[in-house]
């Protein structure tokens, strides 16, 4: 199963970026390949929605959340199934010592099938690389504009 894993730091406290994370309504300005969200459900874990993606529906699954440290989600079109874990930790100030800022770490799993040459073909997957790539830049911009 092939990771693509990119880290930023944001500058804001991590209250505001798990607001933002955890805000579904949010995620088709930075969220890899989700157009739209169906409804704006209450992010817990277990909570199952629909997306929308170039006009077709799949779904999103929360598998994992504990605040302000974790969220893990699962997402499905068609046959296409990829977990994308996002971790947070408080950064910054004089050797962390105030904590105003965050890093973010998201790793995307294709969650691809094929043994050894499937994961060495995928694993050099240069659009999955950009997507979270593009991802993590978009959601950090975000949250330091807002």
């Amino acid at each position: 199963m092939p990771k693509f894993e990119r880290e930023v730091e944001i500058d804001a406290p991590v209250e505001k970026v798990w607001e933002i994370l955890t805000n579904p309504t949010l995620w088709s300005k930075w969220f890899p390949g989700i157009d739209a969200i169906s409804e704006s459900p209450a992010l817990s874990e277990n909570t199952t929605f629909e997306w929308t993606k170039d006009a077709q529906t799949g779904t999103c699954t929360i598998v994992k959340m504990v605040p302000m440290k974790l969220l893990e989600i699962r997402t499905q079109l068609g046959n296409d199934k990829d977990a994308h874990v996002f971790k947070l930790r408080p950064s910054g100030g004089l050797f962390g010592l105030t904590d105003d800022e965050c890093k973010v770490e998201y790793t995307l799993d294709t969650l691809m099938g094929g043994g050894i040459l499937g994961n060495f073909v995928a694993g050099g997957n240069p659009k999955d690389m950009l997507r979270v790539k593009k991802a993590m830049l978009t959601f950090r911009k975000m949250v330091e504009t807002m």
